[in-house]
């Protein structure tokens, strides 16, 4: 089985349509389709539904996309281990954060890595936490800053950013300087990221605790607005909570919490050469920077 096929099939399955990964991979339309034929024929199973909106996998096809997923990496893995060996470093890292924060950091990171290493592709994406976990658990991700989550990879832990709630200036725990977090089940809440987990979805199940969620968002600046117009309360996390000003008071939680935020990265063994060489590079890189990453934190 060819491993171009079955990297054109995963391709067209993200992108949803054939037009657009023959375009994206330099083939014809009409290329592409052979090559899909062909891939059914070798499997002796349909593998992708077709109709006007796009395309979507088949039953069968959704079966195997672990394993179509798990021979793309092995060959990628090969072809950077085979140029490595002949002396030419090359392949592509795929790394995320969870923070926008960071972005000016990692453009840094990113651009000192690529003069080290100019045969090796970044591919920059962003996200929860807990979903670039999952995707760095299927294969999809190669290295990730976000906030601790339990996984099967290496885990490289950076520092601990405090945890803070939102309040408006005119809320009584101001005058306290402290947010009692019995409080939560009692002010009414702005649920960011409504339904998903998250970092304050893990601080309150872990003290069994239910807020009022009055508003909800999947929008960092829409729930500190709604915080500043009086409607409630909302977590944010210490690195993030000094990107805007306004009428919004950040106070620390009674008792007091902390959230783990390092690298994510698969275990030693089954990441790529090239990922390898980001992590170490980034490691470095984020260590001799710590302090400056901390300078968001209140």
């Amino acid at each position: 089985m060819e491993t171009e096929k079955v990297k054109a099939l995963l391709r067209a399955l993200e992108l949803g349509n054939m037009s657009s990964v023959a375009a994206e991979l330099g083939y014809t339309p009409s290329g592409m389709s052979r090559m899909m034929a062909s891939l059914e024929d070798e499997t002796g199973m349909r593998l992708i539904n077709r109709s006007r909106n796009g395309i979507t996998p088949t039953n069968e096809c959704k079966r195997l996309l672990a394993n179509f997923s798990a021979l793309v990496s092995a060959a990628n893995h090969v072809e950077q281990r085979v140029a490595e060996i002949s002396g030419i470093i090359t392949g592509e890292v795929r790394v995320a954060t969870a923070y926008s924060t960071y972005y000016k950091l990692f453009m840094e990171l990113i651009k000192q890595f690529c003069v080290k290493y100019p045969g090796i592709k970044v591919d920059l994406t962003s996200g929860r936490s807990t979903a670039l976990m999952e995707k760095l658990q299927s294969d999809e991700l190669d290295f990730c800053l976000i906030s601790y989550r339990e996984g099967n990879c290496e885990w490289i832990q950076l520092f601990e950013d405090p945890f803070y709630i939102w309040v408006p200036n005119d809320h009584p725990a101001v005058a306290k300087g402290v947010y009692d977090i019995g409080q939560i089940t009692e002010d009414s809440y702005i649920d960011l990221y409504p339904g998903l987990e998250s970092d304050s979805s893990r601080l309150f199940a872990s003290h069994n605790f239910v807020p009022k969620i009055k508003y909800t968002t999947s929008d960092a600046y829409a729930a500190y607005a709604m915080v500043e117009a009086g409607l409630g309360v909302t977590c944010a996390n210490g690195v993030s909570i000094n990107q805007w000003k306004g009428n919004v008071t950040a106070l620390p939680f009674a008792p007091n919490h902390n959230v783990p935020i390092g690298i994510a990265a698969p275990n030693p063994g089954q990441i790529s050469p090239a990922a390898k060489r980001f992590k170490d590079f980034a490691t470095a890189f984020f260590t001799e920077h710590i302090s400056e990453m901390m300078e968001n934190v209140k």
